[in-house]
């Protein structure tokens, strides 16, 4: 309980402890208090916001919640209500605990925890408040981000410590620059600190026609990007490397084909001269038997050196690629005809099976006829006698046509059916007859479809067999009443 003590004007200047019990000692920080003042070391000291409570409270009942201080730095929360009577007032103090943060103090704690660093500016571009962190983001700024510091102040320091900028005129017109970017809320930028890391600034619209500053570190970024930008650049260069020195393989191995294919003709040429013992009798027999293995062997060299040549013409994109209406069923009836005898020999059974109605294909004939005949080939060389080898083409779903070579042989494994259609690649399977070639039938193909805008696609099972798809783009699907197609041969496909 209170006395209220009044000055000669009859004004309330003080209040009297009347009755105090041992928890309000316990709050006041003080023990004896009736009798005291409270301004007079009786508890204003420790809650200036007491005084006034009890003065309202002499006009009537009044409940409020005021601050009061347990040393140094510490404070705490006192609810104190006030009813008056006769000369006084009662009053009761519930501590409620530490003294809670004001907004203003909770977001500044908020923002010095930020990883980013802020500066206000006033309508005058006056600093107003800044993060402790900003010193760390900008040494040579620290003592001057303090409040009352003009932004231009800061932008000349930064000019002056920038060592980038080596004459008077360069700095001035950066801080022209900066200047005039400063109220540009839109366009975010990064700069380089002193200390090489790269901050990127950002500036908004704040109340009162301020401006809110707000630097981000993004050194780890950057440092990626550069490495980003320093992997494409070794890309780039190898890519460039590996190209032209493709290009060289393909143009050397496409001169020396043509510089063997000279002597290998003449080679051809006087073999078969031999075998016709055209000048008369060669004698013994076994000469004979030689020009027919000189012949035989040559044409493999030739065909092989075809190959090579084909090869290093579609990689340097040298091969001429025509585009015409191409009759499916005409041109297997031709790659069948080609490949029965090797077929029979080897007692495999050939099978084709091409819609009458099937789309004309727009492509190049013969890269067309090669690739059919890589792939039949390579059906039959690598299934054993009894098997099959499968041809069919039909008409995809998307409007384009897949033609797919089947066969019943040894399979390939699941891990070189990538390897294999790279060049001199050959797949790691055995069969009983010799499978002559030098691993280029795959690669040849691939790429010819590829010039058509096409793709191949592979899938095998050892022991089971495998199929070889091309496929063609709508956009070389013809409709047959635009070219009558030739006719075919019934007798070539069976």
């Amino acid at each position: 309980m209170f006395a209220a003590i009044s000055d000669d004007a009859g004004v309330v200047i003080d209040f009297e402890w009347l009755l105090a019990n041992h928890a309000a000692e316990t709050l006041i920080g003080r023990a004896g208090l009736i009798g005291q003042r409270l301004r007079g070391d009786g508890g204003d000291a420790r809650c200036a916001g007491l005084f006034p409570v009890l003065l309202a409270g002499l006009d009537g009942p009044d409940t409020r919640v005021v601050s009061a201080s347990l040393g140094g730095s510490n404070r705490t929360r006192w609810r104190v209500s006030a009813t008056p009577f006769p000369g006084g007032v009662c009053a009761t103090l519930i501590d409620l605990g530490p003294d809670a943060p004001s907004m203003a103090e909770t977001l500044a704690a908020a923002l010095e925890r930020s990883a980013e660093s802020f500066a206000l500016f006033d309508s005058s571009d006056t600093l107003v408040h800044t993060t402790g962190r900003l010193k760390q983001f900008l040494p040579e700024l620290a003592d001057l981000l303090l409040p009352g510091t003009p932004f231009e102040t800061l932008v000349r320091r930064s000019a002056q410590m920038d060592s980038g900028l080596t004459t008077e005129t360069d700095r001035e017109q950066w801080i022209a620059t900066r200047l005039a970017h400063h109220r540009q809320t839109d366009k975010p930028f990064t700069l380089r600190a002193q200390d090489g890391r790269w901050l990127l600034v950002s500036e908004h619209a704040a109340a009162d026609d301020g401006v809110l500053v707000i630097y981000a570190d993004v050194t780890p970024m950057k440092r990626n990007e550069e490495r980003l930008r320093a992997r494409e650049a070794e890309a780039r260069a190898a890519r460039r490397d590996a190209e032209r020195a493709n290009r060289a393989k393909s143009e050397f191995l496409a001169l020396m084909s043509h510089e063997l294919r000279t002597p290998l003709n003449a080679v051809l040429g006087f073999s078969e001269l031999l075998m016709s013992e055209a000048f008369g009798p060669l004698g013994s027999p076994r000469y004979r038997d030689y020009a027919t293995d000189i012949r035989d062997s040559g044409e493999h060299l030739l065909a092989l050196i075809n190959d090579i040549l084909d090869l290093s013409r579609s990689e340097s994109g040298r091969m001429p690629m025509s585009s015409e209406a191409v009759e499916l069923n005409t041109t297997v009836a031709q790659v069948v005809g080609m490949i029965r005898e090797k077929a029979e020999e080897a007692g495999v059974s050939l099978q084709a099976d091409v819609a009458r109605d099937l789309p004309m294909l727009l492509g190049d004939p013969r890269a067309i006829r090669q690739m059919l005949l890589n792939l039949l080939s390579n059906a039959v060389k690598f299934t054993p006698s009894g098997g099959k080898a499968m041809l069919t083409a039909a008409v995809m779903p998307d409007g384009g046509i897949g033609v797919m070579i089947a066969d019943t042989g040894v399979g390939i494994p699941a891990a070189d059916l990538f390897r294999i259609q790279e060049p001199f690649e050959r797949a790691d399977v055995t069969i009983a007859r010799p499978t002559e070639g030098a691993g280029l039938g795959l690669p040849i193909v691939k790429r010819l479809v590829e010039l058509h805008g096409g793709r191949l696609e592979l899938s095998s099972e050892l022991g089971v067999g495998t199929s070889a798809v091309l496929i063609f783009p709508a956009s070389r699907s013809l409709p047959r009443n635009l070219c009558p197609p030739l006719p075919v041969l019934p007798s070539a496909v069976r």
